[in-house]
């Protein structure tokens, strides 16, 4: 009798870490294929980021759940950032200008030689800079920061507390952030904050690659369907101004054509005379 209990315990104790076992299994499954769908959903933004004419200014360290972002990034360390690096607001015009010599006689034709050239600059169509330290920046890159922002216009996506004390403080919009919170602005558009979700920033990861690159794909998706609607409104608005300005000149042409009749008393009576005399 006791040795049947004894089975009976064994069997059920087996049974118990059978199914212990069997939902291990499956939980760490589930986990897996979630974890493979996050990753197959953070490639498919990359791929539509990618697709853009668009340059990310990554200042700080970027995380390896973003490596195939990297055709599209000028990682940067904030020592390294210079007026040379960054989308400054810059000529669109190629500039020569002449350096006048001492000995030179007037008149003297001039060759390249004494010429300073200042080339301009091609920048893509659609900029970011994203911050992921707010520490290390000299004075010097924190006036290229504020170039770039205020009067180039280039939106800025600040990453932790850090990152938004930093541009709060050349925004003069304020400081004293959580480390989990996240701000875009640009010119213009104002402040959208917070920009990503503090959990998906605290958790790291593909967590947050997921969190930013859908939000970056959002944005930019938006930002370019404002530009097609910006060109087709020009276009509509130029093609407007040719129809009005030949309809302007038709109008114009018909009423010279038209014959000029003006009646006096003369020229009615003169009239009314010969009629009576038919």
């Amino acid at each position: 009798m006791d040795r049947n209990k004894t089975s009976l315990v064994v069997i059920v104790l087996l049974a118990g870490f059978f199914f212990i076992a069997v939902a291990m299994v499956f939980n760490t499954s589930a986990r897996r294929n979630a974890a493979l769908n996050k990753k197959s959903a953070v490639e498919e933004k990359i791929a539509s980021l990618n697709a853009m004419d668009l340059t990310i200014y990554w200042i700080g360290d970027v995380p390896q759940e973003l490596e195939s972002l990297k055709a599209h990034m000028q990682v940067l360390k904030p020592e390294e950032v210079t007026p040379e690096n960054m989308p400054i607001k810059y000529t669109t015009f190629r500039i020569k200008t002449w350096n006048r010599r001492e000995d030179e006689e007037p008149g003297e034709e001039r060759d390249d030689s004494d010429a300073t050239v200042i080339e301009p600059r091609k920048y893509s169509d659609y900029m970011i800079i994203v911050l992921n330290t707010g520490e290390g920046f000299s004075d010097g890159a924190k006036e290229v920061l504020r170039n770039c922002i205020v009067e180039n216009g280039v939106p800025v996506l600040c990453l932790g507390g850090k990152a938004c004390d930093l541009v709060g403080t050349i925004l003069i919009h304020g400081a004293g952030y959580s480390s989990v919170y996240s701000m875009l602005y640009k010119l213009n558009e104002g402040y959208q904050e917070p920009f990503l979700d503090a959990k998906a920033v605290a958790a790291g990861g593909m967590d947050f690659a997921e969190e930013l690159c859908g939000k970056l794909c959002t944005y930019f998706k938006t930002a370019e369907m404002n530009k097609y609607i910006e060109a087709s409104e020009r276009w509509s608005a130029a093609i407007s101004s040719v129809d009005e300005a030949a309809t302007a000149v038709t109008t114009t042409t018909e009423t010279a054509s038209e014959p000029s009749v003006s009646e006096t008393p003369e020229t009615t009576e003169s009239h009314r005379i010969a009629m009576e005399s038919k």
